[in-house]
Parts: C-alpha cells; sequence; structure tokens
C-alpha cells in the first residue's frame, strides 16, 4: 500500500510541476505584456503592475515549493508556520506599498498585476481543453 501511495504522490507531483511551470511562465508573459502596455498607454502605473504580478509570482512560487514540503516531504507543521510566515510577510509588505507616505503603486496598476494570475490559469485551462 505504501508503495502505491509513493507513487501516486510523485506522479501528482510531476504533472502539477509541469502544469504549474506553464502557468508561472504565462504568469510572468502577461505581467511583462501588461507592464509595457501600462507604460504605453499611460492608462496604470506600470509600477503598480510590475509590483501586483511579482506578488502574485512570487505567492504561487511559494504554494508550489509548500505544496511540495508537504506532499513529498510529509513537514506539515512546518508547511503551515510558513503559509502563516507568507500571510503575514504580504499582508506587511501591501501595508508598506500603500500606506508609505513617498512611493504608492497605483491602486489600478497593482490590480492588474494581480489579475494576471488567474487569467494565466483561464489561458491554460482552455489550452488544455483544446488539447
Amino acid at each position: 500500500m505504501h508503495g502505491s501511495w509513493r507513487r501516486c504522490v510523485v506522479w501528482i507531483d510531476s504533472t502539477m510541476s509541469s502544469d504549474l511551470g506553464r502557468i508561472q511562465a504565462r504568469h510572468w508573459s502577461l505581467v511583462l505584456v501588461m507592464t509595457v502596455m501600462a507604460a504605453g498607454f499611460g492608462v496604470a502605473g506600470p509600477g503598480g503592475v510590475a509590483i501586483g504580478g511579482a506578488m502574485m509570482g512570487i505567492s504561487l512560487a511559494l504554494y508550489v515549493a509548500l505544496f511540495r514540503l508537504v506532499v513529498l516531504g510529509g513537514q506539515r507543521r512546518l508547511a503551515i508556520g510558513l503559509l502563516f510566515a507568507k500571510l503575514a510577510a504580504f499582508l506587511g509588505l501591501g501595508w508598506l506599498a500603500f500606506a508609505s507616505g513617498s512611493a504608492q503603486p497605483d491602486p489600478l496598476g497593482f490590480a492588474i498585476g494581480v489579475t494576471c494570475c488567474p487569467m494565466a490559469v483561464v489561458w491554460d485551462a482552455f489550452r488544455v481543453r483544446k488539447g
């Protein structure tokens, strides 16, 4: 029983790694395109787009690492602690970014950057559906 469970976990990890790698690549390409478009059209701040996209990209990368830590390594308590630390860090960075008086990212640009991740997921879902 233990051997079949391990094979299942390895299969899930390899499948998710390729899917998540593709989603991450699409996310970063969308962030780049949206940042260039924001700079070209001037509708939203390109810095806000880059910061929002970077926040989601880093978050996705951390979730991938934590999934591997929990599923492959069996380190559930450590993963829960790291998720809490990630949440605290992102809340703190978000507060610093928007509450600081000097240089604040554009809220519209930030929202556009954040939505690049869900757009990458939908893009990949359409690719899989057609596949």
